[in-house]
């Protein structure tokens, strides 16, 4: 689906009801730009994800063994 700027702002819910059905909306503005509107799957994140940052800098009050001694330092 081809449109102008003017008309995507006008009908922005419609467009977006379009994109998330998978169609693609090529909006053309005053001087000749060309943009793309479409729909991107975004890969789901794990609690892992989420919180993975976080290892080691939670204080749980219990010493955290060490691999000294076994070669490694």
């Amino acid at each position: 689906m081809t449109t102008t700027l003017r008309e995507f702002s006008r009908n922005l819910a419609r467009h977006r009801r379009a994109a998330a059905s998978g169609s693609e909306i090529i909006v053309q503005d005053g001087k000749g730009a060309t943009y793309v509107f479409k729909r991107v799957d975004v890969p789901l994140r794990t609690m892992t994800d989420h919180v993975g940052h976080l290892a080691g800098t939670v204080r749980t009050g219990k010493r955290v063994k060490s691999l000294a001694g076994y070669g490694r330092a």
